[in-house]
């Protein structure tokens, strides 16, 4: 971690940049100790908070939205392509998309905190046709909460940073069940209020017709009588 904290005095914004933008690419590259790092050394007046952060989201941003443009134009070629190093990967698209298909645009809000869903959100919102405006939306409040949590955590922990990064998986964790559960109560609530919103339909549309059979009785009856 102290090397880390080196590096980042020595280059600076650049390569808090860098390191962030190369992970949200793919490479292999520890970003959120690079967040932290960036956080504790603003908590010792070495770095602009907010310059900070403003390069952190806008990093993630840019990187997600090489990988939503290659969605939008390659479709599910991009998905087979990142999940073509698994063991499975059509059982990783199909469960990958399902779990789009199901929660939407609100997957981008916390795919960052969940390994393996950073890499297919932005090529899935691409391919399933998201505009780039809610793209945008949607990314920069995920990116947001990405940085503002391990940046967080490195300036509340500045003088132990080897514990916050032990926390960073607990955080992280924490972080996706809670905006989980967030998930599947909206989701939740969706499904209450469209069966709420068919029975209300099929309400509109029988009574019409119950009342157009009664008239055409009356009307028989009087023809008879």
């Amino acid at each position: 971690m102290n090397a880390i904290v080196q590096v980042v005095v020595k280059h600076g914004y650049s390569i808090l940049f860098a390191a962030i933008f190369g992970r949200q690419i793919g490479l292999p590259l520890p970003a959120p100790l690079f967040l932290l790092a960036a956080g504790a050394l603003a908590a010792a007046g070495k770095l602009g908070l907010v310059p900070a952060l403003g390069l952190a989201v806008t990093a993630c941003v840019l990187a997600d939205w090489v990988w939503y443009e290659a969605g939008r134009r390659r479709g599910d070629k991009v998905l087979h392509f990142i999940h073509s190093f698994t063991r499975d990967p059509d059982a990783r698209d199909r469960r990958a998309k399902e779990t789009f298909a199901r929660y939407g645009n609100l997957i981008l809000v916390l795919d960052k905190f969940v390994l393996g869903l950073d890499a297919v959100a932005p090529p899935l919102a691409g391919s399933s046709g998201t505009s780039r405006i809610r793209f945008l939306a949607f990314e920069t409040v995920g990116a947001g909460l990405y940085a503002c949590v391990y940046f967080g955590l490195g300036h509340v922990f500045s003088h132990d940073l080897d514990r916050a990064a032990a926390y960073i998986g607990k955080a992280g964790t924490l972080l996706a069940c809670l905006a989980f559960a967030g998930l599947c109560i909206y989701a939740a609530r969706k499904l209450v209020h469209g069966r709420r919103f068919m029975r209300e339909l099929r309400r509109v549309w029988v009574t019409p017709s119950l009342n157009e059979s009664a008239g055409d009785t009356v009307q028989d009856d009087v023809a008879v009588i």
